[in-house]
């Protein structure tokens, strides 16, 4: 899985130069993101909120960016968010 996503992030780079070359995720924060798409799929019971939730905290990294917050800071607040959510829900 690593392989491609660094060829696809390499492909990201070159196409949009403005996008930071460290644009692939570490394995550590791959590995976080899929562990959110997992809890939110298995939680709502529904594969395709998944995808989709990770997308929003790509938006929620570029935001805490601007803030001087990294995206495993992201991560862990988007995946701190989704427990209080599925919790709630029970």
């Amino acid at each position: 899985m690593q392989d491609w996503v660094t060829t696809f992030s390499a492909a990201l780079v070159r196409e949009f130069p403005a996008l930071p070359a460290g644009l692939a995720p570490s394995t550590e924060l791959a590995d976080d993101l899929l562990s959110l798409a997992r809890i939110v799929a298995e939680g709502t019971g529904q594969k395709t909120n998944a995808p989709l939730s990770t997308y929003m905290v790509g938006y929620l990294a570029c935001a805490l960016a601007g803030k001087g917050e990294s995206p495993e800071a992201a991560v862990t607040r988007a995946t701190d968010i989704a427990g209080r959510l599925l919790t709630a829900e029970d």
